[in-house]
């Protein structure tokens, strides 16, 4: 064989699958004809899609391409739309960390995206420290990623909104809930619906006669082998009972220890029946959900054909069942003696029914807010209790628990109708918290919720005039107006401001009452003006926020010769605090593992040899 062009097409063929996609495009098509004609060969376009991208956007149809011959798909085109996608996430990526204006824009362009921005924010939330904003990248991927998946969850919960109450779908509508917090983690809603698929073909295989079984019979045989796989309920509930982890389905079912509270425990009963032909939905019992399992039009649970017409017609017959902690039926005698203790008496029998979706995911929300409130109860960081409340197997424990209890607000607003009166409940404190942590997520709230909120607003026979936290449309055009806001510079163009600001952006510190670690992120020369937040809002925390005396005690200064800084902590990214509380600290090991990564939104990278992080606000702050 004297030159490449003398080898069969077999083995070039084979040898193009070892060439990347980008050399192939830029030289081998290039050398001849014979050449281009098999690197176009949709074969090995499909290899290089699926080698190249691991996450796809539903638009693609992804599943339909694999089923279809090869021939049939243009392999090709769909690699470079896809390799397109990613090279201008990086390029927006970039334009996010070099220039705070607009760049809630650019987070949002990225996120338009979905999952085909998916690959390549996955390694930049790796970012290797060599990378001179290793930081930065780190922390705009992750909350893109962030973003996107809470987008993927949203638009879940929308399609319940305004459609007839439906039980079906819930494996999906309790996952979004894990969706909020699965950062780079597998376990996403394709996750979810493939385990239950695994746990329901698990099952056929342990009990292959199954199919010969009454409907009785097939409930009380799941139950008893979920239980038995430990697959429901919680080990220690007198001290676990609260924690996040047990709220979320998907962190249930990828858990060794697959904790639960009842109603994720009774949700992954139900999802199971189904995906074995069982109808069963979940019941919002008062205090502890259970399932509900219906028998087959005209028969009974055991199997016996009804006799009468009328008998046939009537409702079905339902079975209860505690997956949480029970292996056999409960009697719904049982259920009404405990509403009766409840004080249920009218009405009591509409918690024996099927609930809807919306009913579950409301009371999820419910479980979730009531972690959140306890961990808040207990405010301490070294709380073996608090830790373990807000554990999870990935992220930071406090972002976790924010995150999460976003997420029940998100829930509340898409699951309860519009037409309610009540619609608006906690309206004031998402705009709030979306403003000030989730600003990213303003693509998801100009989505689904402006649309909502201008129903609602239309519904009522005399609107009241609804300003700031309360007017969703408000608060949007007030991000949008700071994200295009140009910088506000502050120099220390003057000796005299040289010598009043006496440290940098960057600079670790303690503070000298409170003792927590923070960064400096902004300061002010004079007074308690100049602390400029053109790209983001300020949260304030209590007195500390307005503390102008001296750690000594000694009477405070006039205002207008008092110094402060804004400063970056776990909890808070613009906390000002004034310069006499400030002890600058040079030792890494100090420094909570948290504000690596929350620095990111403010820094380039950490500099442990002085102990600062290098700042990405030279807009604001050049001389620093």
């Amino acid at each position: 064989m004297s030159s490449l062009a003398d080898c069969p097409d077999e083995i070039i063929r084979h040898v193009l699958d070892f060439v990347p996609p980008e050399d192939n495009l830029q030289s081998v098509q290039l050398l001849s004809s014979r050449f281009r004609s098999i690197a176009n060969e949709p074969l090995l376009w499909k290899h290089h899609c699926l080698g190249s991208f691991c996450f796809w956007s539903s638009e693609h149809k992804l599943h339909e391409k694999l089923a279809a011959r090869a021939p049939d798909v243009q392999w090709k085109k769909l690699w470079v739309t896809k390799k397109s996608r990613s090279t201008r996430v990086a390029r927006l990526l970039d334009g996010i960390i070099a220039t705070k204006v607009g760049q809630l824009k650019r987070m949002q362009q990225i996120c338009l995206l979905g999952y085909d921005a998916k690959d390549y924010l996955l390694t930049q939330c790796y970012a290797q420290e060599i990378e001179e904003d290793h930081l930065a990248r780190r922390y705009y991927a992750s909350s893109a990623l962030d973003s996107i998946h809470r987008g993927v969850a949203v638009d879940v919960w929308s399609r319940y909104q305004g459609a007839a109450l439906s039980a079906k779908g819930l494996d999906s509508a309790l996952g979004a809930f894990d969706m909020f917090v699965l950062h780079d983690q597998p376990y996403d809603l394709e996750y979810i619906s493939r385990s239950f698929d695994d746990l329901a073909a698990f099952f056929y295989q342990d009990n292959p006669a199954f199919e010969e079984m009454s409907t009785r019979q097939q409930a009380l045989s799941l139950v008893r082998w979920l239980r038995l796989k430990n697959m429901t309920g919680i080990e220690h509930p007198e001290t676990n009972y609260r924690n996040l982890r047990n709220c979320l389905i998907g962190h249930a079912l990828s858990d060794d220890e697959h904790p639960s509270i009842p109603i994720i425990s009774s949700a992954i009963f139900c999802c199971v029946a189904e995906r074995l032909g069982m109808k069963a939905s979940c019941c919002a019992f008062p205090s502890h959900v259970h399932a509900a399992v219906f028998a087959p039009p005209g028969f009974t649970l055991d199997g016996d054909e009804k006799e009468s017409i009328a008998s046939q017609d009537a409702e079905l017959e339902t079975m209860y069942l505690d997956p949480y902690e029970q292996d056999n039926e409960v009697t719904i005698n049982d259920l009404r003696l405990r509403l009766a203790a409840f004080g249920w008496t009218a009405g009591a029998e509409a918690f024996l029914k099927a609930s809807p979706v919306s009913i579950i995911v409301q009371r999820v929300a419910q479980n979730i807010k009531a972690t959140y409130n306890e961990v808040r109860s207990l405010a301490d960081d070294n709380n073996p209790r608090e830790v373990e409340l807000k554990r999870l197997r990935a992220g930071h424990p406090d972002l976790n628990l924010e995150a999460s209890f976003y997420a029940s607000m998100w829930a509340e607003l898409m699951m309860k109708q519009t037409s309610s009166f009540h619609w608006d409940n906690n309206l004031d404190t998402f705009l709030n918290r979306f403003a000030l942590w989730w600003s990213e997520d303003a693509w998801i709230v100009d989505k689904y919720l402006v649309p909502l909120y201008d129903s609602f607003i239309n519904q009522q026979t005399n609107p009241r005039q609804r300003v700031g936290w309360e007017n969703v449309r408000e608060i949007m055009s007030m991000l949008a107006n700071l994200d295009n806001r140009q910088p506000t510079v502050s120099r220390r163009y003057t000796q005299e401001i040289q010598t009043r600001v006496r440290y940098k952006i960057g600079q670790v510190f303690r503070h000298r009452r409170y003792q927590y670690i923070g960064v400096i992120n902004g300061w002010a020369a004079s007074g308690t003006a100049g602390l400029p937040t053109p790209h983001y809002l300020t949260t304030e925390d209590g007195d500390e926020d307005v503390e102008v005396a001296g750690a000594d005690g000694m009477p405070a200064r006039p205002r207008q010769l008092q110094t402060y800084y804004t400063c970056l902590r776990p909890s808070v990214d613009r906390l000002r605090v004034a310069q006499d509380n400030i002890e600058i600290i040079t030792d890494p090991s100090l420094i909570p593992e948290a504000l690596f990564f929350l620095a990111g939104k403010f820094f380039k990278r950490f500099d442990r040899d002085t102990c600062t992080f290098v700042s990405n606000l030279k807009e604001y702050y050049p001389d620093d």
